[in-house]
């Protein structure tokens, strides 16, 4: 059906009604980047040009030009970032100039919404920051910070802050649109409406509802919910306030690793026919989880979201130079994890298929909600500004891990579960029935786990700016103080025999090895964890097209509380700290960089260096405990020009090399680590007439090591995306947009790290072609934003 939807593409036609774009005006407004407000990870509000660390900003227009599949395929347009966007909507691997994660999220890098942190860390596994975000037409721009003052203005964000930040209107308007996949199975709506009142109030309200299958083939549709943002604020002659809603119920597809086979020039090929461009490993199961207490989950697959939070801001001069600030969030937040995990091959059959057997993820997130607030003082004085504030917050963090087994066929391309006359999947035993078994012996039954921590943080914060004419000199100083209490029932204690796991009233023969939770073996945990940040970094202008500008910082991340059990010292169901460190993670780092401006654009380049030393934490992929040191270091280029007649050229490209240097111990030291790309590229060239624009998306990565013995390599790849906007008529437009035109096969993850030909491998590659249309969608009137 794919296939076929792909050959008739070409003869599709896409009407689009879009928030009326003068593309004279965009390609104008490129030229003033420089000068755009930035107000992510700084002290004091300043320009691109004026700040002292890394600074960029995406707006709306970039990411409808970009049409992201997902909020990860976002990320990664922004330079320095590394965003292993393979996993769909969520529980991604985000990494920030090399800074590498040796388990998975996104552990320096704080993911914020109008300058509210997701969570308070990022590393929560199967449960990351990203999973409860979404791109829709609410976003006004998306600011990034990486490095430099990112570590004492958020927390647990020692690389850098991505905020996205709503739309504030300045006058009435709004749009509604419906888009499709044309080659994919996705249908989607997206609604927006604001206005700005004469008396200084200001409202927007939008979001999104969607149906479908998703970028890639599963047993069923996963794609399936909405969300709802909105703002509504007021300016006054001496101050602001604003309050801000959200609500997200969004189920999408999870994507792992696919089975492969290492071909004979070493590349990495299908296996049994399965596209590994739009391939997935459902195996359409509905799997019954035993939780605590015995209580059953029936999950379909996908990892279901849920977050509603509420938001205020404001802030106040209290006279000519002193100025109050004070903001607060609370968010209800949830979710459940579930997506076949190929734990190896059982063998091959007469017929050449493949007997594989599976792990079914199955993580429940009853609550990661929290409460933020943080409140501070600013003097503006004649040439120096001085702040001082307090952060708190309060984080839940609770996961209920239960893993079962499964089995499938996979011949043409499918898996097959339900053939009662395959031995394998309906072995003489009963152990499997139709491919599915109630235990975890594949994971020598390690994961009947559960978390239930509470982590609190305080974190006074002082920041000072000095201007001395065309030098800035800014220095800033956060100290963290985390405590984390809870409870939790250790991997390997999980009690295992015969039980009535799928609640039928008879124990089947596929009932045999359950795993319980095992309440006696419950620890409980009281750990401090404190540590300081600060920066220091100066920008002098050199002249009115010419800036200089370099910072040093320290900070730390908070190692997510489930993955770092195992630096305790457990005595009598009580679990003692040795010592904080062993619960954080480490960052040093300094960057020395050049900003030009001019008439046709302007242009970024920077040198980075840092060291990193990570604590010991576990990952479920590979069940193994890791501590690695790293050193990385690189350059990071980013610009916008404007050629003339209406052609441009936008992008980064970031050379990264980050290496293992320690501990003295490791069997690696000295090797690239895992994943780590040599370099990472994006480039928009674009044209832009009076009614249309056109451009591509150009991504390319260079090779990386699998794991980090560097003895096999993900190959490097480059894919290259369209889009075409024309304007029918005033606020009226025909969009197309098209990621990954010409179906390349890449890589961003795998599990074996030396394979050789002609071995079963686990590799999780990147999305194939993608094909986008949006029918007649209809729009009150113009509106800047």
């Amino acid at each position: 059906m794919k296939n076929l939807k792909r050959a008739l593409m070409l003869s599709s036609l896409s009407v689009a009604v879009a928030p009326a774009a003068s593309f004279a005006q965009e390609a104008a407004d490129n030229a003033e980047y420089a000068d755009e407000i930035i107000v992510t990870g700084v002290a004091k509000a300043t320009t691109v040009f004026q700040s002292s660390a890394s600074v960029s900003s995406l707006p709306s227009e970039e990411i409808q030009n970009l049409a992201p599949r997902s909020i990860n395929e976002l990320f990664r347009a922004i330079p320095g970032v590394k965003s292993e966007d393979t996993g769909g909507d969520a529980n991604a691997n985000i990494k920030v100039r090399g800074l590498p994660i040796a388990s998975g999220g996104s552990r320096y890098l704080s993911l914020q919404e109008d300058g509210f942190p997701t969570l308070l860390v990022g590393d929560v596994a199967f449960s990351t920051a990203d999973s409860y975000l979404r791109v829709d037409n609410t976003i006004g721009s998306v600011q990034s910070i990486r490095g430099g003052s990112a570590s004492t203005q958020a927390p647990n964000a020692a690389g850098g802050i991505i905020n996205l930040i709503s739309k504030k209107p300045t006058e009435r308007g709004g749009s509604i649109a419906a888009t499709f996949g044309i080659d994919y199975e996705s249908y989607r709506v997206d609604a927006e409406y604001g206005d700005a009142l004469d008396n200084g109030l200001y409202y927007h309200i939008g979001g999104f509802a969607r149906t479908g299958e998703g970028v890639r083939d599963t047993v069923g549709n996963f794609e399936e919910g909405y969300q709802i943002k909105a703002t509504v604020g007021k300016d006054f002659e001496r101050g602001n306030i604003a309050f801000h809603f959200k609500r997200l119920d969004d189920r999408v597809p999870t994507y792992l690793p696919l089975p492969a086979v290492i071909q004979n020039d070493d590349s990495i090929g299908p296996l049994n026919g399965l596209d590994l461009g739009s391939g997935t490993t459902s195996l359409g199961l509905t799997d019954t989880a035993l939780r605590l207490n015995d209580e059953r989950d029936v999950d379909t697959e996908g990892f279901q979201a849920e977050m509603t939070s509420i938001g205020i801001e404001g802030q106040f001069d209290l006279t000519e130079q002193l100025t109050f600030a004070a903001k607060g969030r609370w968010a209800d937040i949830s979710g459940n994890f579930y997506s076949p995990f190929p734990a190896g091959l059982a063998g091959t059959n007469p017929d050449g298929s493949s007997n594989i057997n599976f792990v079914l993820f199955n993580t429940s997130v009853p609550d990661v909600g929290n409460l933020f607030g943080d409140v501070s003082l600013t003097g503006d004085f004649d040439f120096f500004t001085v702040k001082a504030g307090l952060f708190y917050a309060d984080q839940k963090s609770e996961q209920v891990w239960s893993f079962n087994d499964a089995r499938a066929t996979l011949s043409g391309g499918r898996f097959i579960t339900d053939d009662p006359t395959n031995l394998f999947l309906n072995p003489l035993d009963g152990s499997f029935i139709n491919g599915q078994s109630y235990g975890n012996p594949n994971f020598g039954n390690c994961c009947t786990v559960s978390w239930d921590f509470d982590i609190e943080q305080l974190a006074p914060f002082f920041s000072a700016n000095v201007e001395f004419g065309d030098l800035t000199i800014e220095g800033s100083y956060r100290r963290t103080m985390n405590n984390v209490s809870g409870e939790y029932i250790p991997f390997g204690t999980a009690i295992i025999g015969p039980f009535d796991a799928d609640g039928d009233g008879v124990i089947g023969t596929n009932e045999q090895g359950v795993q319980r939770f095992n309440n006696a073996a419950l620890v409980t945990t009281d750990y401090d964890a404190d540590h300081n940040n600060f920066s220091i970094g100066a920008n002098y202008e050199v002249n009115d097209n010419l800036a200089v500008f370099a910072n040093y910082s320290e900070g730390a991340s908070l190692t997510a509380p489930d993955r770092s059990t195992g630096n305790l010292v457990v005595a009598g169901g009580v679990g003692a700290s040795p010592s904080g460190d062993l619960f954080l993670n480490f960052v040093e780092q300094y960057e020395v960089g050049v900003r030009l401006r001019f008439g046709a654009g302007a242009l970024n380049i920077v040198y980075f260096d840092a060291q990193v030393a990570e604590a010991a934490q576990f990952e479920a992929t590979t069940q193994e405990v890791i501590q690695t040191e790293f050193d990385t270091k690189g350059v990071e280029i980013e610009g916008d020009f404007e050629i003339g007649n209406g052609f441009g050229l936008r992008g980064n490209l970031t050379f990264t090399d980050s290496d293992i240097s320690g501990p003295a111990s490791n069997p690696d030291l000295g090797n690239r680590s895992r994943r780590q790309a040599p370099f990472n590229l994006n480039l928009n060239p674009y044209y832009v007439h009076d009614r249309f624009d056109v451009g591509f998306n150009i991504y390319s990565v260079g090779k990386a090591p699998v794991q980090n013995s560097n003895q096999f390599d993900l190959p490097a790849y480059t894919t290259v995306g369209a889009y075409v906007n024309f304007e029918v008529i005033d606020n009226i437009t025909v969009s197309l947009n098209a990621n990954n035109l010409f179906d390349e096969v890449g890589f961003t993850e795998g599990e074996e790290g030396n394979p050789a030909i002609g071995d079963f491998v686990r590799y999780r590659p990147i999305n194939g072609r993608t094909i986008r249309d949006c029918p007649p969608q209809f729009l009150v009137t113009s509106r800047r934003t």
